[in-house]
């Protein structure tokens, strides 16, 4: 699903430091706000668990692009709830035509592991058939971490900082379909908005 930001050998270290001056800093804004105001603070934490898998071909004669791809992840912003997914589609720029088919559907199994994810769904899809998915990523590349923070302020109205850190791992796809390309993927972000009200 994502494209992880720039690595780093010592995340954590780095993360907890721009997190704690950031707080501080909001913090000073808020205390150097007019005495009769009033802030509302708001914060959310989300998580994210996920496997992608994808294979793209281009016909012998140079004419037909295709692609497939399929899914399956969680998140806490979802209440944990895990879907799976199944996409394909192809474009014919010899003739101009086209097709696209997708589906997604709650899976039946989703065991998500540090290295290995499997999935198991029967998905209905757009063109009224159905696939069924029983799919296990390993992973098989070095586990990549990245993360980030960003910060925005409007001086006297509102405060906004989101921070990010998450894993991301290449991955070997077996199962009912097989696939050139996989991942798999972790993240945790959280964001706090504090919104200064001057009466």
């Amino acid at each position: 699903m994502n494209v992880m930001p720039s690595t780093d050998s010592r995340p954590r270290t780095r993360l907890a430091t721009v997190v704690t001056g950031l707080l501080a800093a909001s913090a000073i804004g808020i205390a150097a706000a007019p005495s009769a105001s009033a802030a509302e603070v708001f914060r959310e934490r989300f998580t994210s668990e996920s496997a992608q898998a994808y294979t793209t071909s281009m016909s012998p004669d140079g004419c037909t692009y295709s692609s497939i791809s399929a899914g399956a992840g969680a998140s806490s912003s979802f209440n944990g709830a895990s879907t799976m997914y199944y996409s394909s589609s192809g474009f014919n720029k010899c003739t101009g035509q086209s097709y696209s088919v997708y589906g997604e559907a709650a899976t039946q199994v989703f065991t998500f592991q540090r290295d290995q994810v499997h999935a198991v769904a029967t998905v209905p899809l757009s063109d009224g058939t159905q696939i069924y998915l029983d799919l296990t990523w390993q992973g098989t590349g070095k586990m990549e971490r990245g993360g980030g923070i960003s910060r925005d302020v409007l001086p006297g109205e509102f405060v906004q900082r989101y921070a990010y850190h998450g894993t991301y791992q290449d991955a070997a796809v077996t199962g009912t379909l097989s696939f050139e390309n996989a991942y798999i993927s972790a993240s945790k972000s959280s964001s706090m908005t504090v919104t200064i009200a001057v009466p």
